[in-house]
């Protein structure tokens, strides 16, 4: 089972490209969406004149909380422990055709509690693994030199590229940096800073935070010969 939350940014982004004159099997390429959901989107827009259907709107049938379904909300929950209760409850109701009030969702999770526990654990002593594997690899392959490390803050907004010798670039937002704020981020103050492999700065590394994963900033990215 696979979940990946697309934000607004990419959704609008897509039908723009549709509008621009290219078929759905480029965009998908492009962006890293389904062509199935793009055609959906593209039906948001015609109803409810956004790519996101009103949530009062969005219906299943009456609740029917089985124990597939508990079990997939457990390891939906593990896989991407970062999404919010809203987008739990969007994904229930298109992948389950049920829809659950936000006060039941809060009740099965804390329902599952336990189990998700023992999930946490185990997958938390995978990640460790992989990331020791990771960490291994990457300073066998790169100097200290070649990377540029980009996080960003929760409380402050605060989104950064630091270098061995400091900071390459800083942007301070109003609100959560979303997929969008970062494109901008990396494309206008970081790859100015940036220089093609192997040379300083020419390679970056980020953690797994949702709006990282752009396949479309992995391709401009190495575009640029990083």
């Amino acid at each position: 089972m696979v979940f990946r939350h697309i934000s607004t940014d990419i959704k609008e982004r897509a039908l723009w490209l549709r509008g621009q004159g290219y078929i759905d099997d480029e965009i998908a390429h492009l962006l890293g969406v389904s062509t199935r959901s793009i055609r959906r989107w593209n039906e948001n827009i015609n109803i409810f004149g956004s790519v996101i259907p009103q949530h009062h709107l969005i219906q299943g049938r009456p609740s029917e909380v089985t124990t597939e379904l508990r079990e997939n909300l457990i390891t939906l929950v593990a896989e991407s422990p970062e999404l919010f209760l809203d987008e739990i409850q969007e994904w229930i109701t298109i992948a389950h055709d049920i829809a659950l009030s936000r006060s039941r969702l809060c009740e099965i999770l804390q329902d599952c509690s336990l189990s998700y526990k023992r999930i946490r654990r185990a997958a938390a002593e995978r990640d460790e693994e992989l990331i020791n594997n990771w960490r291994e690899a990457y300073q066998q392959a790169y100097t200290a030199s070649q990377l540029l490390w980009i996080d960003e803050t929760n409380r402050y907004s605060f989104v950064a590229a630091l270098g061995l010798d400091g900071y390459a670039a800083m942007r301070v937002v109003p609100g959560s940096v979303d997929s969008g704020e970062f494109w901008d981020f990396v494309v206008d103050d970081v790859l100015p800073t940036m220089n093609p492999f192997p040379g300083d700065r020419s390679v970056i590394i980020m953690d797994n935070c949702r709006i990282h994963k752009s396949e479309t900033l992995r391709e401009l990215v190495e575009s640029f010969g990083m």
